[in-house]
């Protein structure tokens, strides 16, 4: 367990909405209060390997197109039903089924994978999903999509009711309770009551924790009063800027090196209204924490000379102008972020017109209809590094987020490494496509920050799981 037994335990983060699990979302506010209501088939472990959950057992076919599950037996839902294979079925379906909406541009991305996959229900509780194509990465969806007995599904978000080691009792504005699952499968939950608050000022939300309003509190600042312990971890998460290759200047690669070159990393990171110190510098699309990351390629070293020059081979010696679109938060440091960076870019000569907008959800439509100018404020998120390429940089794809790069090369490691179960077999590709986008760099690549809880008494041995996400076992 990650807590002693307790009757309360409070959590503290900055949202806390009631969202339907089905919606493909990776805001850790919104997915840990889902990770505590519900079960998926399969889970990661601490150090992000899959292991059984509501799947005690999976098999793959050579060609990664065939996945056999065998459900638990005997698991109880919420509302004492007992799980079924079918109920596995039917919210696998309507978690694919292209009327389920996004969150922030993300709608359609769980369907492009298995649109045309046959999902079925086999004897003896067994689950099997067909794809066409092959889909090694399977899994990696799976550890996201809630199981929820069919005859609930038509009463989400409002009436959440799964299997998972809590059940939803109230929503109030700001706040969320839930109580534990008694019957849950894998046993009783440590505490009796969970409470989530909302606090979006991270100033108010230290203080909140500083009182002892909370026992857990997601983000600190610094440590607060009353924390026993700073608990930190390296995350999934890239801080990067998507650079416009349909049109304009950034579809020459010197210039997209020279970006890379005119940014100072290190002083980005250590900004105290950036983070904090709480970041490693990117050198690629993926994070340290990524399987196939290759040793010696190094992050693009800050060297305005080195950007001067290029800039000068690529026919801008006297100047480029280019514009930036950002979102006013997600991430939240983005504004002092463009600013700072359009600071470094001036000093090489590139002049960067700044657009913030205020609507989350209209900004990351427009990424998705490539309508930001030239260069875009984002970030990326999937554990799977084969997920990156696919829906960001495969020109086959024109994923949601894919900005016009293309890269014959990088097509087909992506079609091996997705035939390919073989984990070290699949890491020396990845490794190889790595090097390939580092150096094509159709992206500014900029930092991947730190998590960070503070941990009151009835949290001092707890630790994060290796999504980042608050879970409390």
């Amino acid at each position: 367990m990650t807590i002693s037994s307790t009757n309360l335990f409070t959590v503290v983060q900055p949202t806390v909405p009631l969202a339907d699990p089905h919606v493909l979302s990776d805001i850790r506010d919104r997915r840990s209060i889902i990770d505590a209501i519900f079960d998926a088939l399969v889970r990661r472990n601490d150090e992000g390997e899959f292991i059984p959950w509501l799947a005690e057992s999976w098999s793959v076919e050579d060609d990664c197109r065939r996945w056999r599950f065998q459900l638990r037996a005997g698991v109880r839902c919420h509302n004492g039903a007992i799980l079924t294979a079918f109920d596995a079925q039917a919210s696998l379906l309507r978690a694919l089924s292209p009327e389920m909406p996004g969150e922030l541009g993300t709608q359609g991305v769980l369907r492009s994978y298995l649109q045309h996959a046959a999902v079925a229900v086999a004897d003896n509780g067994v689950l099997t999903i067909d794809n066409p194509e092959p889909f090694a990465d399977l899994l990696d969806l799976l550890v996201d999509i809630a199981i929820v007995p069919a005859d609930s599904l038509h009463a989400l978000p409002q009436q959440p009711i799964g299997s998972g080691p809590y059940q939803f009792a109230e929503q109030q504005p700001g706040r969320i309770t839930l109580h534990a699952f008694d019957d849950h499968w894998a046993g009783k939950p440590p505490a009796a009551t969970l409470v989530w608050l909302a606090e979006p000022d991270a100033v108010q939300r230290q203080a909140l924790f500083a009182r002892g309003e909370a026992d857990l509190l997601v983000d600190p600042l610094f440590k607060p009063a009353g924390a026993e312990n700073i608990v930190s971890q390296r995350s999934y998460l890239c801080i990067i800027f998507l650079l416009n290759l349909f049109e304009g200047a950034t579809q020459d690669v010197r210039v997209r090196k020279a970006l890379n070159h005119a940014v100072n990393r290190q002083a980005i990171i250590a900004h105290p209204q950036i983070a904090q110190g709480h970041a490693r510098p990117l050198a690629g699309p993926l994070t340290a924490r990524h399987s196939g990351i290759p040793q010696d390629v190094q992050p693009y070293c800050y060297d305005p000379n080195a950007a001067r020059q290029l800039l000068a081979d690529a026919g801008y010696a006297s100047g480029l102008k280019l514009s930036l679109a950002l979102p006013a938060r997600f991430p939240d440091e983005s504004i002092v972020l463009a600013r700072h960076i359009a600071e470094e870019l001036q000093a090489v000569g590139v002049t960067v017109e700044l657009t913030i907008y205020e609507d989350r959800p209209a900004y990351a439509q427009r990424v998705r209809d490539k309508q930001f100018g030239d260069i875009a404020c984002f970030d990326s998120s999937p554990a799977s590094g084969w997920r990156v390429y696919r829906e960001k940089l495969d020109s086959r794809q024109q994923g949601p987020w894919w900005q016009g790069y293309h890269s014959e090369a990088l097509n087909a490691l992506l079609d091996r490494a997705a035939a390919t179960a073989d984990g070290d077999q699949r890491a020396a590709m990845m490794r190889q496509a790595f090097t390939q986008v580092h150096d094509d760099a159709p992206w500014l690549f900029l930092y991947a920050p730190d998590h960070r809880w503070a941990l009151g008494e009835k949290a001092h041995d707890w630790h994060p799981c290796a999504e980042g996400r608050v879970r409390i076992l």
